[in-house]
């Protein structure tokens, strides 16, 4: 199974068109949609009553009006808050309404766990992964969605029960993940480059048929084109529509 990419260098909204708008809001996602996205990659937190809730941060403090941690409270108050400003207010999407309308739209989504492993969080952890495969399912996305954690045991739960019927995303080199027990090569359809962008990282993956991706940080001409050179498959990027402008001025993406 293998993502269906786009031009040399398929491109991902990071948290939407967060360049232009809020973060994580279906206002952002529908604009990387019209800027010609053909990924967005989002953050999934799970609330106190096991709603699953798209934000980066575990708390709401900085995208929002409101304080406090994710998992104490409920979707309800989640629903509540404004994730925008008095004169354009937004929204805390959940993930089902994300995952419904990029289904609609074949659009491809990389999905970031941010519930981590620990003794007391396990319980919470599973129900978090396995209600992302569920929706997954539901919608009929597994050939268009990515899995991604910094935590390695995410990854690795879903590889020991489900094997390689879902695309995990992890992060090379491999110590930007915590709880690593088995080579992440065994398992990883994918990984963003980590800190300075060398040859020998994207040959490392490439060489055990991993896709090698990039992150937000490379915004220039240059270093998208230099990318493409060593081997990257897909820049995640905050300015969607910049991106496209210039890899279709390299002439490495069809108008």
């Amino acid at each position: 199974m293998k993502l269906a990419h786009v031009g040399e260098l398929t491109i991902a909204a990071h948290r939407g068109d967060s360049y232009h708008y809020y973060e994580n809001t279906m206002t952002a996602f529908r604009a990387a949609e019209a800027a010609g996205a053909d990924m967005i990659e989002f953050d999934v937190h799970m609330t106190k009553d096991g709603a699953l809730v798209i934000m980066h941060d575990d708390t709401v403090y900085r995208t929002t009006d409101g304080g406090g941690r994710i998992a104490d409270k409920t979707l309800d108050e989640i629903a509540a808050l404004n994730a925008g400003d008095e004169e354009h207010p937004e929204k805390v999407p959940t993930f089902h309404e994300v995952m419904a309308w990029a289904a609609a739209r074949r659009m491809m989504v990389n999905i970031e766990i941010k519930e981590y492993y620990s003794e007391e969080n396990e319980t919470r952890c599973i129900h978090c992964i396995e209600e992302v495969i569920a929706c997954i399912e539901k919608h009929g996305m597994r050939e268009r969605a990515i899995i991604n954690s910094f935590d390695a045991w995410v990854l690795e739960y879903v590889y020991k029960k489900y094997g390689k019927q879902y695309m995990l995303h992890g992060f090379y080199p491999y110590d930007a993940m915590q709880h690593v027990t088995i080579d992440p090569a065994e398992y990883l359809y994918c990984a963003c480059i980590c800190g300075r962008i060398k040859k020998e990282k994207f040959d490392y993956l490439s060489e055990r048929n991993i896709e090698p991706w990039v992150g937000a940080s490379i915004t220039q001409a240059a270093a998208l084109e230099r990318c493409i050179r060593y081997g990257a498959k897909l820049a995640t990027v905050n300015n969607p529509g910049d991106a496209i402008e210039k890899l279709i001025a390299l002439g490495r993406r069809p108008q």
